[in-house]
């Protein structure tokens, strides 16, 4: 059986992933997933993903990783217009 593709948005919503990569410092209890906290940290601020709302861990995460995120600007991705 292959193993679902994890990219940045999908981490938190695949759910029941015990596989741990190198970069993976951070274990979400509410998604059964390894991710980095700095992740969790940009999720919390941006409020990306509503299953994150009012989440002690992101919460933790979001002051841990304060510093950083003050120089740090979230940007959607957008598709370019060809009209």
């Amino acid at each position: 059986m292959s193993e679902p593709k994890r990219t940045a948005n999908a981490k938190a919503t695949i759910g029941a992933c015990k596989q741990r990569e190198a970069d993976d410092d951070f274990f979400c209890l509410r998604y059964q997933v390894w991710y980095p906290s700095f992740d969790c940290a940009i999720r919390t601020k941006f409020q990306t993903s509503p299953g994150c709302a009012r989440c002690e861990q992101g919460r933790f995460n979001h002051k841990r990783h304060a510093t950083a995120l003050v120089r740090y600007r979230f940007r959607l991705g957008v598709a370019n217009d060809a009209s």
